[in-house]
């Protein structure tokens, strides 16, 4: 398996890996090396093997670095100080002379960064290439487009069967600039073709990678979690709580938490743009009872605290910490609500079927989503919960007001929610993906 991030928290690469080691194949994942992980790792009967990424820009990078540190200490030397006065001309003259050297340091770096990620792409393409080729394989699966190039390179070299796991529709990132997304859809334009297999996240982008490519229409792997995920202690509720709808647990004061004795409104991720977390913030104003968790990390955490403060809603919206893969159902089953805010940015976002869309499931939470199509399917299709037009924070507020006032719809809405975990199962969805790679125990 060839996956481009750490795989410390990839859910589904890391379920695919358990459920096929469990099965008696042998599983090595080639992931990316970081300061917080080792480079090779043994971990529930399959094996990961991480690649430190250090092409030539990198190492001239640190080199520039260097270069500027070593280039300002003569400035920094000749600063006056009170014991040492009239250094004011051989100052300026230093300045002079160093100006030139740092701008043409500028200039290199930003040269250098220009190419910055297709090098480290390359360079995590080269080394996984000869790695595979030094200890073949029986079969090779790439999780996502990021990683078809070097799977497939290697399934055409070692004549082996090749499996495309498309995570989502990678072209259509909201986050990639116009460059990245045209080149991304080239890459799958040319290579989908090639694998075997593939396998998709939902009904809906299976259906778009079939029109668009002309392959076989890939099989449909949820991201549902495991039924043992549903066990252990919640981390938003204290074992044993007796009420029907989540609480939040009493806080020490100087954590600035709401009291106890209000719903959970859960939102339970990655803290990234387009995903509504703004709009669901501010629908904390229109809030007749709840409080609104955000527990996840990212890039965009810091803005959120800073819209929290601004908008004066840190009694009724806080952010905590992530949790462990196999406790997110359990950390999730002391909330009252699961909220998907999703903005329709792209064709990625508006046929998104989140892994915490199953993970509410399987905690038994009615959900509030975004009007997409996907979204709606389950949540409206399944009547666990209600959706409302993306980016809206009344409308948000007034579907969590809705449901949070009337608790005989509540409860049928958190037992169809409760019904729907049980029958969307990792172990179910497993089935497929063992089907898939029995041909190739020989």
């Amino acid at each position: 398996m060839f996956v481009y991030n750490r795989c410390t928290s990839d859910a589904r690469v890391l379920k695919e890996a358990r459920t096929l080691s469990g099965a008696g194949h042998r599983v090595r994942i080639v992931a990316v090396l970081d300061p917080a992980t080792a480079a090779e790792e043994e971990c529930e009967g399959f094996r990961i093997v991480r690649i430190d990424r250090n092409p030539p820009h990198y190492r001239l990078l640190r080199g520039t670095r260097i270069a500027r540190r070593l280039l300002r200490r003569p400035v920094a030397a000749l600063e006056p100080s009170p014991g040492r006065p009239g250094r004011g001309r051989a100052l300026t003259a230093a300045r002079l002379v160093l100006a030139p050297l740092v701008l043409v340091e500028h200039a290199l770096r930003r040269l250098l960064l220009a190419p910055h990620k297709p090098l480290m792409f390359l360079d995590y393409y080269w080394q996984a290439y000869r790695l595979v080729r030094a200890d073949p394989p029986d079969a090779l699966h790439a999780h996502d487009l990021n990683t078809l190039p070097v799977a497939a390179a290697l399934a055409r070299r070692l004549r082996l069967p090749l499996t495309y796991d498309a995570h989502e529709l990678y072209p259509e990132i909201s986050t990639l600039s116009r460059r990245e997304a045209a080149v991304w859809r080239f890459v799958e334009r040319h290579l989908a073709g090639r694998a075997d297999h593939t396998v998709t996240v939902c009904d809906s982008i299976a259906a778009e990678i079939e029109r668009r490519y002309g392959v076989t229409r890939p099989t449909v792997l949820l991201n549902c979690p495991a039924t043992a995920g549903a066990n252990g202690a919640s981390a938003l509720q204290p074992a044993g709580r007796g009420a029907s709808v989540g609480r939040v647990p009493k806080q020490a004061p100087d954590e600035g938490a709401a009291g106890d004795g209000e719903p959970v409104i859960l939102y339970q991720g990655g803290f990234s743009r387009h995903r509504g977390l703004d709009t669901l913030v501010r629908s904390a104003h229109g809030l007749e009872r709840g409080t609104v968790v955000l527990m996840g990390w990212g890039q965009i955490e810091g803005e959120l605290q800073a819209l929290i403060a601004g908008e004066g809603l840190a009694g009724r919206v806080r952010i905590v910490g992530p949790v462990p893969p196999d406790e997110v159902v359990a950390s999730a089953a002391g909330a009252a609500i699961g909220v998907i805010p999703y903005e329709p940015v792209g064709l990625n976002n508006t046929y998104t079927t989140p892994n915490k869309l199953f993970d509410y499931m399987a905690a038994g939470l009615p959900v509030v989503a975004s009007r997409l199509p996907e979204l709606t399917r389950f949540v409206e299709g399944g009547e666990m919960g209600l959706t409302f037009p993306p980016g809206d924070p009344a409308a948000l507020a007034a579907a969590l007001n809705e449901l949070l006032a009337d608790p005989e719809r509540y409860q049928r809405m958190r037992a169809r929610s409760q019904e729907a975990g049980r029958r969307y199962t990792w172990e179910r969805e497993s089935a497929k993906l063992l089907a898939l790679y029995e041909g190739h125990r020989n």
